[in-house]
């Protein structure tokens, strides 16, 4: 896998974690310091998410750390590469129904504008 997929994946990954917690990239800004413009990068990809910046988002959002990175490279050997392909494929793995269809809903949603 390359950095830069793999930087994609952690992005989204704090997106979803993000967006389950309804916060927004400022609030999440705010609390490390940084200008939302940088969270942003961090949930496109175009900027790597330093491991330290990584633990004290996750400390801010209650979520476990290793589920940003978990599964990550599995999904790379089994994924065509494709970010929609990499996508699908975690919403999948989302374990609660309600937020899985929701997530789902959205995007159809999105997809229609």
């Amino acid at each position: 896998m390359k950095d830069s997929e793999l930087n994609l994946a952690i992005g989204q990954r704090l997106r979803m974690a993000r967006l389950e917690k309804g916060l927004k990239q400022s609030e999440l800004a705010a609390h490390i310091g940084v200008a939302f413009q940088q969270i942003q990068k961090y949930e496109n990809g175009s900027n790597r998410l330093s491991v330290a910046v990584m633990l004290r988002l996750c400390a801010f959002m209650d979520v476990n750390p290793g589920d940003f990175v978990s599964g990550i490279a599995d999904a790379a050997e089994t994924s065509s590469g494709d970010p929609a392909d990499v996508i699908a494929e975690q919403i999948r793995r989302i374990p609660d129904d309600a937020v899985r269809n929701n997530l789902a809903t959205l995007i159809r949603s999105l997809a229609a504008v």
